[in-house]
């Protein structure tokens, strides 16, 4: 009688946090919505990131008027608006308020305890419904198109 009595009690303890409610995930929803202006509309779905323009943008100072081709018919021109600490050797970073309808480009080069480098980065303002961001593919980087969407969440 024991066994049965703590069977059953044991079932609907299952039965009722199973039924329970208060653990149900929340949904993330994003604010934008798909019908805004396409900022990149004019670029192709993907194009290889010239590393060493790239570069040469990490060691700008803020306030620098900048006019670079990171890819093939891909100019950013802006203005250098932020930088990384320089104390920090293994990352730096800069940010750049570009012409195209204000997007921001952020570029960061992150150096390994072994001394490899590896690259990241996106150019996106959120009044624009696309972004581009900087991928690694094979032994280089692309930029490549993205919906706002999949880069912001809010």
């Amino acid at each position: 009688m024991k066994k049965q009595k703590s069977c059953a009690v044991l079932a609907l303890l299952t039965l009722c946090f199973v039924q329970a409610s208060a653990q149900e995930p929340i949904l993330r929803q994003n604010n934008f919505r798909n019908d805004k202006t396409k900022i990149f509309a004019d670029l192709p779905e993907k194009m290889p990131l010239r590393i060493a323009d790239a570069e040469s943008l990490l060691d700008l100072p803020v306030g620098t008027r900048v006019n670079a081709t990171l890819a093939t018919g891909f100019p950013v021109v802006g203005a250098v608006v932020s930088k990384s600490n320089p104390a920090d050797p293994n990352v730096k970073s800069v940010v750049i308020r570009t012409n195209r309808q204000g997007a921001v480009f952020t570029f960061t080069r992150i150096t390994a305890a072994n001394g490899t480098m590896s690259y990241i980065g996106r150019m996106l303002d959120k009044s624009g419904g696309d972004a581009l961001e900087i991928a690694k593919e094979g032994q280089g980087y692309v930029i490549r198109k993205k919906s706002i969407n999949e880069l912001v969440n809010e």
